[in-house]
């Protein structure tokens, strides 16, 4: 189905109600559940949503992991594009090359017929990442006939990265700001010779997700962490094309000021194309439960 073509069905998006169609564009409208275009400034209908989507050539879709929210609108995104007929291949960040190698030796067909339990041997799944989260994308970005495409470097490599500790060349706001994420993201426990090595591998990684992007066809989707996705500092900045940041955000119920949800960008642009804002998890004390693990490895050793 050509492009154009495609656009002919928005009138019947709004009827699906996951969006809501009235987007007012008043700073007072309860953000929770609606789209933003950040450069635009306006609130999106799910009918102008889908327009942004399928005239990408490209949409990195950047998730709280841990946030069931954020995996039931990426299928939903991989669902739409499919409806029509855009969906050029489906990349994540939770494969990597070897796991790739393995699907490649199946058909889809042969993949599906694989129990669970099959399918998570068959990868030698990373249990790092949560099989009951990402099991059923992966099935069913096969059901679509799609063999999803590994984002990822092989651990063995990002081990090595982080041992050589050499900072990557990138501009030096950019250097800052992402040691600045990384720092918050460990709640300010990193030890300082740590960060050169962990900068390294992030880069890195950025860089191999911009690859494996843009080796397929358009529109392709790129399913990675929120850091990751962002425009100013992530896998954009690495990218041949321009592929669309789709930022998945978390908000709490009483949170209108979405904003102040926001990372702030390193340029005057936006971090994100597009801001989609969600219910934010419970998840208890991160800070404490990172603590007891860098304790755990110190005694270890």
């Amino acid at each position: 189905m050509q492009r154009r073509e495609c656009l002919k069905g928005f009138v019947a998006l709004a009827a699906l109600g996951m969006i809501p169609a009235a987007v007012a564009d008043i700073e007072a409208v309860r953000p929770l559940g609606r789209v933003r275009d950040l450069r635009a400034d306006i609130w999106l209908s799910e009918t102008a949503l889908m327009k942004r989507l399928l005239a990408a050539e490209a949409v990195i879709v950047g998730e709280h992991h841990d946030n069931p929210e954020h995996h039931r609108l990426e299928r939903w995104l991989i669902n739409r594009l499919a409806h029509y007929d855009q969906l050029g291949g489906v990349a994540m960040e939770m494969l990597d090359p070897s796991q790739q190698a393995r699907l490649a030796r199946h058909s889809t067909a042969e993949l599906l017929a694989l129990s669970e339990a099959d399918l998570r041997n068959l990868l030698q799944w990373n249990e790092g990442w949560d099989w009951q989260a990402y099991g059923p994308t992966l099935r069913r970005v096969l059901e679509l006939g799609v063999m999803p495409r590994a984002a990822n470097l092989e651990r063995q490599t990002i081990k090595e990265l982080v041992a050589a500790n050499q900072a990557p060349e990138l501009p030096q706001v950019v250097i800052a700001a992402q040691r600045q994420a990384l720092i918050e993201g460990h709640c300010n426990m990193l030890p300082e010779h740590m960060l050169d090595g962990l900068l390294a591998a992030q880069v890195a990684r950025d860089q191999a997700m911009a690859v494996a992007l843009g080796e397929l066809p358009a529109t392709a989707v790129l399913i990675c962490g929120s850091g990751h996705a962002r425009r100013d500092l992530g896998v954009a900045l690495h990218s041949d094309g321009m592929p669309l940041s789709l930022g998945l955000i978390e908000l709490a119920p009483s949170q209108n000021d979405w904003r102040s949800a926001l990372p702030v960008s390193v340029d005057d642009a936006p971090p994100y194309d597009l801001a989609w804002f969600t219910p934010t998890v419970e998840r208890g004390d991160v800070c404490g439960a990172l603590r007891e693990r860098f304790a755990g490895g110190q005694r270890s050793k």
